[in-house]
């Protein structure tokens, strides 16, 4: 596994809550910044949710900026997804007593873009970067300062979907957000590692999977298993098996790419009005398509991670 810094772009969200718990167990000293955004919920609501986040996780050291608070111009139909993932984001866990006692720090205040750059720039080995949430923030990024992708060393993000939509018939949710800032993106970040919905909803949880986490008793354990029960209720009702583990599948895909199986691809991007966030795969190299896994195992090594 790479020694490099990482730069964290989400927008917490239950599976993102659940994807920074995995990722900050294998290596949270080397998380340097996160950067929320808007998303599964407003931009408000994601950055507090980060912030307590961390907390509980045992990481408030890590600075919270805040990102995009909505999408880049083209996209006039979003909607956030808290229809899975609770008013707050994470199931309602910010009117718990456990997240009310928690001393949250506030995030830093300043120009956010400005912030990510400076702290990629200032590695001397660059960094890598990965983006659960809408691709918006990054492409604000390398729009405003293009010499920041020769220090980008591997940027893995969720999004997309082949064959298949979680939004529209053709349309996975982070794309749907801001399918022209996914374009730019994919277009740009030469070996950009995705974990598409095809693939991630392989990976969720059973209620039985998730009594077990929360049987560990750990304030860390107990607050995924109150996540993640509702998530669950939420996927299925939504038409998903379980809870799915999308984004922390593409932490996973970072963290141990040997579970996985990728193909070298380009990805087109629809942002025409009748099939807006369509991914299908094109010709070219720059992508390293996610096309298989080991759902069983990535489900045990998250597991593992939330006691």
């Amino acid at each position: 596994m790479s020694e490099r810094k990482i730069i964290l772009d989400a927008d917490p969200g239950i599976d993102d809550a659940v994807a920074m718990a995995v990722l900050l167990k294998a290596c949270k000293a080397r998380v340097k910044l996160m950067l929320t955004t808007y998303g599964n919920i407003p931009l408000e609501k994601s950055t507090r949710n980060a912030l307590s986040l961390f907390t509980l996780l045992g990481a408030d050291e890590i600075p919270v900026a805040r990102g995009a608070d909505k999408p880049g111009p083209g996209n006039a139909v979003y909607e956030d997804a808290s229809y899975i993932h609770g008013g707050d984001g994470i199931g309602g866990l910010q009117d718990s007593e456990l997240f009310k006692s928690l001393p949250v720090k506030e995030a830093i205040g300043g120009d956010s873009l400005q912030i990510v750059y400076d702290a990629i720039m200032e590695e001397e080995g660059g960094v890598d970067y990965i983006a659960l949430g809408p691709l918006t923030n990054l492409s604000a990024l390398i729009a405003r300062f293009p010499e920041a992708v020769r220090k980008l060393n591997q940027v893995i993000a969720m999004g997309g979907g082949i064959g298949m939509g979680n939004v529209t018939e053709f349309a996975e949710f982070n794309f749907y957000c801001d399918a022209e800032s996914a374009r730019h993106v994919l277009s740009v970040v030469p070996g950009l590692v995705l974990a598409p919905t095809d693939i991630t909803t392989r990976v969720n949880f059973s209620l039985e999977q998730i009594a077990a986490i929360g049987a560990a008793g750990t304030p860390v354990a107990r607050a995924m298993e109150s996540m993640l029960t509702l998530n669950y209720h939420q996927c299925v009702a939504y038409g998903e098996p379980g809870a799915t583990m999308h984004d922390s599948t593409a932490v996973l895909a970072y963290l141990c790419p040997e579970l996985f199986e990728f193909r070298s691809c380009g990805i087109a991007m629809g942002c025409g009005k009748e099939r807006y966030g369509e991914s299908t795969v094109a010709e070219g190299s720059n992508v390293r398509l996610m096309t298989g896994t080991d759902p069983a195992r990535l489900l045990e090594i998250i597991a593992e991670s939330l006691v």
